[in-house]
């Protein structure tokens, strides 16, 4: 199914059910038990539309921003014996192809292309090796390193890797500051939730 057509039925789903007893009042035929309606029944509808309009729109959004702003990508597979000596060829490799960049977003990669935690570092450069030591790293088989050719883009567009990567140990969504970008795909999550508790309004 088109994942307007998704958006559209979870959209009607809500009206439905916001509408059942003002349609069962005019109607002329009784329509059963009201369902119940409520903050509850919003959020979900909000988190469904949410995340579908994350399916339809994650690869095109990161595949746009992620040409527009990096300037080279390159994978590392993982070598070595042990947290210590994977990491100091890491560096070795790293310092090799990415000396000279305003930021990375990079991606762990596990066995049948899931990806397992995205991040990203300035310009030094350090934080991707400082995860080699985690407990999860044993199962990480590969590692992308992006670089960003503008410092401002990079919290946007570690937040569209984590939107289109779906990786299984970030907790949490892609920190912002005031001077950085937005990511597009938040502003809609977050224009779907504005509009729908703008029309769905509670008493307090």
């Amino acid at each position: 199914m088109a994942f307007s057509k998704q958006f559209e039925n979870e959209l009607n789903k809500l009206f439905q059910q916001r509408t059942h007893w003002l349609r069962s009042e005019l109607g002329s035929k009784k329509m059963g038990k009201p369902p119940e309606f409520g903050r509850k029944k919003v959020n979900i509808g909000i988190n469904k539309l949410q995340q579908i309009a994350s399916d339809s729109l994650a690869g095109k959004l990161a595949k746009t921003e992620f040409n527009r702003f990096i300037s080279h990508k390159k994978d590392y597979h993982i070598k070595g014996y042990g947290p210590e000596d994977k990491k100091i060829r890491f560096e070795k490799w790293l310092s090799k192809y990415f000396r000279k960049s305003s930021g990375l977003v990079y991606a762990f990669w596990g066995k049948n292309r899931k990806c397992i935690y995205v991040g990203r570092t300035g310009s030094h450069g350090s934080r991707p090796s400082s995860h080699f030591k985690i407990f999860w790293f044993s199962g990480v088989k590969r590692v992308s390193i992006f670089s960003i050719s503008s410092k401002s883009q990079i919290p946007k567009l570690e937040c569209l890797a984590i939107h289109h990567f779906l990786p299984t140990r970030n907790k949490n969504k892609a920190s912002t500051k005031k001077w950085t970008k937005a990511c597009p795909l938040c502003e809609i999550h977050k224009n779907i939730e504005e509009e729908l508790r703008s029309i769905f309004r509670f008493k307090k």
